[in-house]
């Protein structure tokens, strides 16, 4: 599985974990119970762990790949915009 992926999957699972907590949280009167709270803290730790990891990751993957250059494939043009690539294909 590509790291991009992952990554945006340990994201999109604690942001959503976020929200669904704090909708209990805020409905429950007497949330979390003791057994609840250890779960949730070691949950909320795993998706944050795994989210900064595979962020780490991801930029030290995007960073070689920019330092090794792209190379254009025949057909396509390449320009230069204030700091990020731009690749053209020519109508044929």
């Amino acid at each position: 599985m590509d790291i991009k992926t992952v990554f945006l999957i340990f994201g999109i699972s604690l942001a959503c974990f976020a929200v669904i907590v704090s909708f209990i949280g805020l409905r429950v009167k007497d949330f979390p119970s003791k057994g609840a709270l250890i779960g949730l803290l070691l949950a909320g730790a795993i998706l944050v762990g795994g989210t900064a990891t595979y962020a780490v990751k991801l930029s030290i993957e995007e960073a070689e790949h920019r330092e090794e250059g792209h190379s254009v494939a025949p057909g396509e043009e390449e320009t230069e915009a204030i700091s990020s690539r731009i690749t053209l294909r020519e109508a044929a």
